[in-house]
């Protein structure tokens, strides 16, 4: 009989594990858009979501091609306030000394990566978040 009732009480355990997991669990967040440089859409480039905050730990990046891009709920995007960083490298067609190296120099202005200035807030649910980046 006490055998019986370890079992009950391990199962009852066992679900209050799992309604206290799910009442922390973050909420489930994608987002999607298009990016354009110029008025032309991007291609063979790159957009990441970087957290504001130092209590949300969960970014998320993206390939932009033909000027869309898409990060789904199952790559684990957190919510909340993020600085968006677009990076676009071209080859400068020089020669290197490693044969590893292809000399690339980034197309995208500073001010929307390393120095962005761009940022997005993302809820629960589908978001959809467009970018129109100037050269200039």
């Amino acid at each position: 009989m006490l055998h019986c009732r370890s079992i009950g009480l391990l199962t009852i355990i066992g679900l209050l594990a799992l309604t206290w997991n799910a009442g922390c669990s973050r909420p489930a967040a994608s987002v999607s858009g298009k990016v354009t440089l110029d008025g032309a859409p991007l291609d063979d480039a790159n957009i990441s979501f970087v957290p504001q905050a130092d209590t949300q730990k969960q970014a998320g990046w993206a390939t932009i091609s033909g000027g869309q891009y898409s990060i789904p709920e199952s790559n684990g995007l957190g919510t909340g306030e993020f600085h968006v960083e677009i990076r676009a490298l071209r080859p400068t067609g020089e020669k290197s000394n490693d044969p590893t190296m292809i000399p690339a120099r980034e197309i995208i202005p500073a001010k929307y990566n390393t120095q962005t200035q761009l940022t997005a807030e993302i809820k629960a649910g589908d978001n959809v978040k467009d970018f129109e980046l100037k050269s200039k």
